[in-house]
């Protein structure tokens, strides 16, 4: 295939995907808005726009609970792993509620962990996976048995 052919392909490829774009717009604003939705009504359409910072209320209810699992009413999980040296993974899992992240951090913080690298969501509970922290040299060495016991607490449950 030479160079032309490849840039004709992709060009119609291009076209397709505006298309479908454009379709799928179309269609969004076909379908009423239910009442007290906080989706904007669309004025006008220019297909390299974002989408609207929330998701349609059809697209919530498809992925609703049923589709996920929850962490509600199941108990915090919460794993501390040491690693070489005074490095350590933690992974928490519990549900979700208003300022757990803030508290979360604040107790990694407070232990005199230096978090370098971390994934957080909050999507259908709270999820905190740290790949690598590292106890403060300045500090004495703090026990995964604590670490665990502290996030435990911050999160508002009891050991």
């Amino acid at each position: 295939m030479d160079r032309a052919s490849i840039l004709g392909d992709a060009i119609e490829y291009l076209k397709e995907l505006l298309q479908r774009i454009n379709d799928l717009h179309n269609e969004l604003e076909a379908t009423p808005a239910p009442p007290g939705s906080l989706l904007p009504t669309p004025t006008s359409f220019h297909p390299l726009t974002p989408p609207p910072p929330t998701l349609p209320y059809r697209v919530k209810g498809e992925l609703g609970p049923s589709s996920l699992p929850s962490p509600k009413g199941q108990p915090a999980r919460v794993e501390v792993r040491v690693r070489e040296g005074r490095a350590v993974n933690i992974h928490m899992f519990c549900a979700c509620r208003p300022g757990l992240l803030l508290s979360t951090m604040r107790a990694l913080d407070n232990l005199g962990l230096d978090i370098q690298q971390a994934v957080i969501s909050c999507f259908n509970g709270f999820a905190l996976d740290v790949f690598r922290a590292e106890q403060c040299k300045e500090t004495p060495e703090i026990p995964p048995e604590q670490i665990k016991a502290v996030l435990l607490d911050s999160a508002g449950f009891l050991i």
